[in-house]
């Protein structure tokens, strides 16, 4: 026994039987230590372990402050003649619901001086009285003076083993008087085992999507990107006329996108994207242009990007992004988005397919397939899908191409060619913790996110 456990085993052969609460008092100990030793010993079957629940009563904060100070709405009557605004709303509501007070001509004016004892006031009075299940207490409760509180005790009976077992100490630890003068020869050392089952500790450690958001980013930067981040109010500039779309086209509707209130200015370089829209589609609304809204893609930073850089240049984001989309397991209307570009003269749409295999090889995902795609400011295009096993079918997981022409001499200033793509982070946190529904990424489960495997 370790030297706790002896003190306890040495008290319990004097009296038989006693609660934690006595047995903590005696020993110096906090009560649940004593439940601690004593389960330790029941383990030994030198002790048998009884626990009891009691309810009482305990005041709150507002009850204490009443029972000091007074009924709140009798502490009003003293305060009269105030307006209403200046009186403490609950006390003039219980003043006007028991007739104490009424209102006129917009005051406050008392009918009673001094009522009498209120009910509330007299249960406070004798509260240690009250039992927990008695209905006089909803009253209180109800006034948020009083709350139920549980007490757990533990009734501790020695066996008959614990009456003849010897209660003599085992050292836990060796200190230097122990080994001074081989005093520990003719010590008795507590044995321990490794099998011995212990509570499991769960270290702290981020979420999914944070560790999922750090694995794609150290996989850029290890491919010499640098990283670059942008607003999620933007306007339709930059998310659809620098890119190309024309003004008309469907994705910039209502249904699709979040416009907000008010109108960005322009930047100079919107002269140009002008002069291309109006060659290519026909005309170019300056106003629909200036409309503020919650971006819908990355690629609205992208453009802009296209404004700052010098070739050659790789670049990578990640981003918060929001569409008027229908949820379900594989959408979402606020959803992550992956985007890298690579602005280079001599680029070509083989290194872009090279970039891509590279890419989705260091994020674990090794079976993808590129196919053709038609995307409004790339060509060529093509979409990445990857086998997605939960469902053992392929999943779209991003979107790749050559930036138009029409898309980068303005923004540019020359036609160099620009690799894009960009892909849904949720849809990578998916394949890599084999989740079938992204939904489940944003649930707090909390043994999902203690048993799961990190990424990094």
């Amino acid at each position: 026994m370790n030297t706790n456990e002896a003190k306890l085993m040495t008290l319990l052969k004097t009296v038989k039987t006693a609660k934690a609460s006595q047995l903590s008092v005696k020993l110096d100990l906090s009560k649940d230590i004593i439940a601690r030793l004593a389960y330790s010993l029941s383990k030994k079957g030198l002790v048998e372990l009884e626990k009891e629940e009691t309810f009482g009563l305990k005041l709150t904060n507002e009850g204490k402050e009443v029972k000091k100070t007074g009924l709140p709405e009798r502490n009003l009557l003293l305060e009269l003649p105030k307006k209403p605004e200046e009186l403490n709303t609950i006390a003039l509501n219980w003043a006007l619901k028991r007739r104490w007070a009424e209102m006129k001509k917009g005051k406050v004016v008392a009918i009673l001086k001094d009522p009498p004892q209120t009910r509330e006031e007299a249960l406070l009075d004798k509260l240690k009285d009250l039992l927990p299940e008695a209905p006089d207490t909803k009253l209180l409760t109800k006034r948020k003076w009083i709350v139920k509180k549980k007490e757990v005790d533990y009734t501790l009976n020695i066996t008959t083993s614990g009456k003849t077992a010897s209660v003599e100490e085992k050292i836990t630890q060796v200190t230097q008087n122990h080994l001074m003068g081989g005093k520990w020869k003719k010590l008795e050392f507590q044995t321990f085992s490794p099998n011995t089952k212990v509570p499991e500790i769960y270290a702290g450690r981020f979420h999914p999507l944070t560790d999922t958001i750090e694995k794609v980013r150290r996989v850029f930067l290890e491919m010499g990107f640098t990283e670059s981040k942008g607003p999620h109010v933007t306007n339709a500039f930059w998310n659809f006329d620098a890119l190309f779309v024309p003004q008309d086209h469907p994705a910039r509707e209502m249904q699709d996108t979040f416009y907000l209130d008010g109108e960005d200015k322009l930047p100079e370089v919107s002269k140009k994207v002008k002069t291309v829209h109006e060659k290519f589609w026909g005309g170019w609304d300056e106003n629909e242009a200036k409309r503020r809204l919650l971006r819908t893609h990355t690629t609205a930073r992208s453009a802009k990007l296209l404004t700052e850089v010098t070739p050659p240049a790789k670049v990578f984001q990640i981003g918060r992004n929001f569409r008027n989309e229908t949820v379900d397991y594989k959408h979402g209307a606020e959803f992550y988005q992956v985007e890298g570009i690579v602005v280079d003269r001599d680029a070509n749409f083989n290194n872009l397919v090279g970039y891509l295999k590279e890419f989705f090889k260091k994020l674990g995902i090794p079976k993808i397939r590129i196919r053709p795609g038609y995307f409004p400011y790339t060509e060529m295009s093509a979409e990445v899908d990857v086998w997605f096993s939960p469902k053992n079918s392929w999943m779209e997981l991003g979107g790749a191409g050559i930036f138009r022409p029409e898309l980068v001499e303005p923004l540019l200033g020359e036609d160099v060619p620009v690799l894009a793509w960009g892909l849904g982070l949720e849809r990578v946190a998916m394949m890599n913790y084999k989740i079938n529904d992204f939904r489940k990424l944003y649930k707090s489960d909390l043994k999902t996110l203690r048993n799961r495997r990190s990424l990094l």
